[in-house]
């Protein structure tokens, strides 16, 4: 089974003034085009807006408030504040992130970024009001109009941490999608290489059983070998589709059972009882020829007839197909994929890739083997 760890990366919680989604955080640009010229306009007139001009327009406000002084002294304060912010950010990310990224779990993640991000504006609001403090001549002391300006600092950065939040919640869904993809993309390479090497091995066999009939009965020759011309054309067929009508798989099967009794004669005898009802239900393409195949294989009685019995039949949880012979039977033990042979391991990885359960191998009684395949409907 192939494994695909895709772990989300979680946003960065940015200060006042600056955007995540900016091209400096390694976002690869595009050759230049109509519509990204305008997401990146709408982007910059975004941070423009949300983070630099209304943080900057609070936090004067504020200032103007606490201070009483409706000034230029004011805007200076505020954008003193924003600029510190814009250090402390730079700061952050050269010293703090690439810690941060190294923790596994998404959610604490996630908390010291929004703590840090809060620490960082509560800090940096007030770094920058003690030195404009100075320089203007105005004093900072905990009064309820400078609790203004904290709690002004504090609301822009959760804001924004929940504007990430439910970014990171829309990128992981993203990703689980792509993940999903992934896996039935990787599920469907892999039943496809299954039947790259069933497909082979059945036609080497087929051709053998052909050529031995070229010298003793051209005619049977040529009309196996126009049997199997049509059989190639379902393969082909039924690859591209990956499942098909159980009619249509027991007609292939019934096919390759006409091309084997032109090699055994009256020695194959096969027997079947099949429920109409079952035969539009779909079955992933060339699921049953391999056990045909083996049953034919191992299936040899004493007196060197086989006896192959064939029944499809609808059960509570969907269709049970069973494949039963007269032969030795499997040896005590028997595994599934023991032995050279790979027809039946190939279609029991199949049949769990698709349904999540293998074949079942039981004992026939008073001798042979029991193949049984489940498909749920």
């Amino acid at each position: 089974m192939i494994r695909f760890d895709i772990a989300p990366t979680l946003p960065m919680i940015e200060p006042i003034g600056f955007d995540a989604s900016s091209p400096d955080r390694g976002e690869t640009l595009m050759p230049d085009s109509d519509q990204l010229i305008s997401k990146r306009r709408d982007r910059l007139g975004r941070t423009l807006m949300h983070q630099v001009f209304s943080p900057l327009v609070g936090s004067t406000i504020a200032v103007a408030y606490a201070t009483g002084r409706w000034d230029l002294s004011a805007v200076g304060t505020g954008l003193a504040i924003t600029g510190t912010l814009a250090l402390f950010w730079k700061l952050d990310r050269a010293f703090i992130y690439p810690r941060l990224k190294r923790i596994p779990q998404d959610w604490l993640r996630m908390e010291m970024e929004m703590f840090i991000s809060v620490a960082g504006h509560l800090l940096g609001a007030l770094l920058a009001l003690v030195a404009c403090g100075t320089i203007f001549g105005f004093k900072v002391a905990p009064m309820a109009s400078w609790l203004l300006l904290v709690g002004i600092m504090m609301v822009f950065p959760i804001l924004h941490g929940a504007e990430m939040a439910v970014g990171y919640y829309r990128q992981l869904r993203e990703k689980e999608r792509m993940e999903h993809e992934l896996r039935t993309l990787a599920t469907q390479a892999e039943l496809k290489a299954l039947k790259a090497q069933i497909n082979p091995h059945f036609f080497f066999n087929a051709l053998n059983t052909i050529a031995a009939l070229i010298h003793t009965d051209p005619a049977l020759a040529e009309a196996s070998v126009e049997r199997l011309a049509k059989m190639f054309r379902y393969i082909l067929a039924g690859s591209e589709r990956g499942q098909v009508p159980l009619e249509e798989e027991l007609a292939f099967v019934d096919d390759y059972l006409e091309i084997e009794r032109a090699r055994f004669g009256g020695r194959l005898r096969v027997t079947r009882e099949i429920d109409p009802r079952v035969l539009s239900i779909p079955v992933p393409s060339l699921i049953l020829q391999p056990l045909m195949e083996n049953a034919v294989k191992h299936g040899h009685g004493d007196d060197g007839r086989i006896d192959l019995d064939i029944q499809v039949e609808s059960v509570d949880e969907g269709v049970r197909i069973t494949v039963a012979d007269r032969g030795p039977g499997m040896p005590a033990g028997y595994r599934i994929g023991d032995g050279p042979g790979h027809g039946l391991r190939n279609v029991d990885e199949r049949l769990r890739e698709t349904y999540g359960s293998g074949l079942e191998v039981e004992k026939n009684e008073p001798r042979g083997a029991v193949v049984t395949i489940h498909i749920p409907v």
